[in-house]
């Protein structure tokens, strides 16, 4: 894990989930990561685009979701506890998208207090450590677990610019996993 460096304006990316209650930190970056068989993410890219929503307990929210292979089923059960355990709240949202457009290629924060992301396959999502959206991106791996800090996590707070890399045209298709608490407006 990096130090944590309290004069820097903007602190580097951190591995541990609960480094991002830190005033200076504005994104999380969990370098362990989400291993899933690639045949059970090729069945869901193969019928992208889509979009499932659910929300409610980490436990329960599979009941709410279309039948997806138990690779990725467990992934999301296991994420969701540990989102709902690290924000202490009982319940949260869950998306998982197959995208083959543009999403959010804005570069922009969320309207909400933390968002994790975490891209299963394609081109995975650009950050910024700056205040301005024209700054220089990074582009964080697929498979990778991300927390983004936003708008709303509270005050002394700085959220994280981010966006959907534009895949419009170029035959690239993601998969993207987003988790969110339950009682902000989650639009971003």
């Amino acid at each position: 894990m990096a130090a944590l460096n309290l004069l820097e304006p903007c602190a580097p990316p951190h591995q541990r989930w609960d480094a991002i209650h830190h005033p200076q930190t504005r994104i999380v970056i969990d370098e362990d990561a989400v291993l899933l068989p690639q045949g059970d993410i090729e069945l869901l890219l193969d019928i992208a685009p889509f979009g499932y929503r659910a929300a409610g307990r980490p436990d329960a929210l599979l009941a709410d979701l279309p039948a997806l292979p138990d690779s990725i089923a467990r992934c999301i059960e296991d994420l969701a506890s540990r989102f709902a355990s690290l924000m202490q709240c009982e319940t949260v949202r869950v998306r998982l998208e197959g995208v083959t457009g543009n999403a959010c290629r804005k570069v922009h924060a969320d309207y909400t207090d933390l968002r994790l992301i975490c891209t299963l396959a394609g081109p995975g999502t650009d950050y910024t450590l700056e205040d301005d959206p024209d700054g220089p991106l990074q582009r964080i791996p697929a498979g990778l677990v991300a927390l983004f800090k936003g708008h709303e996590f509270g005050a002394g707070h700085k959220p994280c610019l981010h966006r959907s890399p534009p895949i419009e045209d170029s035959g690239e298709r993601r998969l993207v996993l987003v988790i969110d608490t339950p009682a902000r407006h989650g639009a971003g």
